[in-house]
């Protein structure tokens, strides 16, 4: 992939040329674009956008919606040589702020419209890709990075997960978040393949109708949706070929009704630091082997901090303009997470590394005491996280349960976890909820666990 194409329009042109320009591209609740109208399409938007200021190394920020016309702005902007910053559409008024702060950002564009935000400077960091990570907690995070490389690393994603000019992806996690547009829309146009973008969460009924009138071949979705419509009939819908899962970890049961159907589940580890990082199969021991190109490092008898690296991505942190390197001299970056790397049996997470609970001196994984908790009769998602004990004293464990409350019995979910666990390890309080608290898509927000019962 060195001769990857510069710009989206060069995609797009080059699906026109090889003679897929009447092929669909994307199809939104209210219409849908072959290749050929979508490329004239990011050419109008890009000569608007000119004429409004984006060009070349100007910083501007794009608000992604479940629209066309979203995804060609953001397409002509990049191809225009613009700095594009990624905003999700649902993101806080001071989210929103702070993010465009941290970017530097000179420009907005928002459905059709361009608000300068600052006066013009001087080029910064010329054509690059940046995304704000909600996160699950605090300020957002903004990363930027390289283009050409970003879109490598969406076309080796593609190759691995076999997608072709004949499928059609389901993407159901909001576009403006950086698994959806880069696992999901550039993916889909470095394959070929057309791309379906509902306009927000569908309930099983809903899904079931869309799927049976567009067809999609792959759903690209997190667990919490797969566990939904899996238990909803939705594997039955349609022509479905796999599924693909990133995000949180894929309890088994999740995965259940689509094995049932005879629809592969597919594992999948990214990061906003670099993009898609593994892939494989759901049920195993970990969330895959790493993609082509990818370079993984981490523990190999216990957990120890998980680096990687592609080529031709050396991602920042943007803070107040300024970007601060995250890569070191040989282009290794610190995913935050934990985990053990087999030979055979690819990548085994084990929580993030600043999510580790110091019990009496003793280190506790989250994700540990959470793969256990998942696997007990009646449980259906599950979020451990460090409190302290009463009167203010040493930290204990604590887990939030979705539960039914007809059958939830704290104790003999501790007693059944005892069994399991080391006892330092089980929680000492579990606490029932009928929802966890989750970003817009769909991963645990852990800090309100911290300080209320999760309610």
């Amino acid at each position: 992939m060195d001769d990857a194409p510069d710009t989206p329009l060069d995609v797009l042109a080059g699906h026109r040329r090889a003679g897929r320009g009447d092929r669909p591209a994307l199809a939104d609740r209210r219409r849908s674009v072959t290749y050929a109208e979508l490329e004239r399409e990011v050419v109008d938007t890009a000569r608007e956008l000119e004429s409004a200021g984006v060009g070349p190394g100007v910083p501007t920020a794009v608000v992604l919606t479940c629209l066309l016309e979203s995804v060609a702005e953001f397409a002509a902007a990049l191809s225009l040589g613009a700095a594009v910053l990624v905003l999700q559409e649902r993101a806080g008024g001071a989210e929103r702020a702070a993010a465009l702060d941290d970017f530097g950002a000179e420009l907005l564009v928002v459905d059709g419209r361009v608000t300068r935000l600052r006066p013009a400077g001087r080029d910064v960091r010329g054509q690059a890709f940046a995304v704000a990570s909600s996160g699950t907690g605090g300020r957002p995070k903004v990363i930027s990075r390289e283009w050409p490389g970003t879109f490598r690393n969406s076309a080796v994603f593609a190759g691995e997960v076999g997608l072709d000019a004949d499928d059609v992806v389901l993407t159901t996690s909001p576009l403006g978040h950086s698994y959806a547009i880069e696992a999901g829309t550039l993916a889909v146009l470095a394959a070929g393949a057309c791309q379906v973008v509902p306009s927000g969460p569908l309930t099983p009924a809903r899904a079931a109708a869309l799927a049976g009138r567009h067809r999609p071949t792959l759903l690209q979705t997190v667990p919490l949706v797969l566990d939904w419509w899996g238990r909803g009939g939705v594997p039955n819908a349609g022509r479905w070929k796999r599924c693909v899962s990133a995000g949180e970890a894929l309890p088994a049961a999740a995965a259940g009704p689509w094995h049932d159907a005879g629809v592969p589940v597919l594992d999948h580890y990214g990061n906003s630091e670099l993009g898609q990082l593994t892939l494989g199969p759901a049920g195993g021991v970990g969330v895959g082997r790493p993609l082509p190109g990818v370079g993984l490092r981490a523990g190999t008898d216990g957990p120890e901090p998980v680096r990687a690296r592609f080529p031709g991505l050396s991602p920042v942190r943007m803070r107040a303009g300024r970007a601060v390197p995250l890569a070191d001299a040989d282009g290794w970056v610190a995913t935050g997470d934990l985990g053990v790397l087999g030979a055979d049996s690819g990548l085994r997470l084990a929580g993030r590394a600043d999510a580790l609970i110091n019990v009496a001196g003793n280190k506790v994984s989250p994700a540990e005491v959470e793969a256990v908790l998942r696997g007990l009769p009646g449980v259906g998602d599950c979020a451990v996280v460090g409190r302290p004990g009463p009167g203010g004293g040493g930290t204990q464990v604590w887990a939030f349960v979705e539960a039914d409350a007809r059958d939830f019995d704290a104790a003999a979910l501790r007693r059944r976890a005892g069994e399991l666990l080391t006892p330092v390890k089980v929680p000492a309080v579990i606490r029932r909820v009928d929802a966890l608290p989750r970003t817009p898509s769909g991963k645990i927000r852990r800090g309100p666990l911290l300080t209320d019962d999760g309610g």
